[in-house]
């Protein structure tokens, strides 16, 4: 049986969905139609036997935020890891790693942003399980969902050969990130190009090995440059809801 630890990340992201959203309310806490908040959902997400309880990496300016959500549906965390602002996703990761090596752990990590939709719990533990015997394998693992639309500014991955028949897994060709219209149009066109879905697995040595850039977006960084990249595909529809299409795409799932 596979044992996996989540790391759940929290971060501050100011008012990008103004006036839903200020640097005092931030998105992933607000409950969208008396339904729970979607870090709420995040850690309810990997919740499943198959999952260590949670690390939590968050920041100052929301620490007592993340407490009062956990509190709110009696979640216990393993342990909450409080990064100074400014801080990007890559650190995020990294400290997670550190954290983890010097408990001596190499489960691997399931790195998950908590303002994304997941609308189905079985595909995401289904690519959940798949990632993590991929990462046991030496690679960083990203998850893959369909690319609905050519959305600018997302981060698209061209998916090449499967990397064993013994196991899931495919080779990234190419990883681009915050792609412009023109480059989004030009992957969907393609068709072998999939969104990433924000998640990454890894063990904590490989991701220690594979950092390289920590004051950039993970995208940026790790995953743009690493030569261990693979992708699983997530099956199920997605949305990140760091911008309105995602949250009118989300909102349209929980309705029906």
């Amino acid at each position: 049986m596979i044992t996996l630890r989540p790391v759940v990340w929290a971060a501050s992201e100011g008012s990008r969905r103004h006036p839903l959203t200020s640097p005092e309310q931030q998105q992933k806490f607000i409950s969208f139609l008396d339904m729970d908040s979607s870090f709420q959902d995040t850690l309810e997400r990997v919740s499943d036997p198959e999952f260590l309880a949670p690390l939590i990496v968050t920041t100052n300016a929301l620490a007592s935020a993340v407490q009062d959500q956990c509190d709110d549906i009696a979640y216990d965390y393993e342990e909450m890891l409080i990064l100074p602002e400014g801080h990007s996703s890559s650190h995020a990761l990294q400290e997670a790693a550190n954290w983890a090596r010097a408990r001596g752990e190499s489960f691997p990590l399931v790195f998950c942003p908590s303002d994304h939709f997941i609308a189905d719990q079985a595909a995401f533990l289904r690519a959940v399980l798949d990632a993590a015997q991929t990462a046991e394998k030496g690679y960083l693992v990203c998850f893959g969902v369909i690319a609905d639309w050519a959305q600018a500014g997302q981060n698209y991955i061209e998916v090449g050969l499967r990397l064993d028949a013994a196991y899931s897994g495919h080779k990234v060709q190419s990883f681009l990130a915050h792609a412009s219209a023109e480059q989004a149009h030009n992957a969907v066109k393609a068709g072998r190009f999939v969104w990433h879905a924000g998640m990454v697995c890894a063990t904590p040595d490989v991701v220690l090995e594979e950092c390289r850039e920590l004051n950039v977006p993970l995208e940026v960084g790790m995953l743009s440059h690493s030569e261990k990249l693979c992708v699983v595909s997530l099956l199920t529809a997605w949305a990140d809801l760091s911008h309105w299409p995602g949250i009118w795409k989300a909102l349209s799932f929980i309705e029906t």
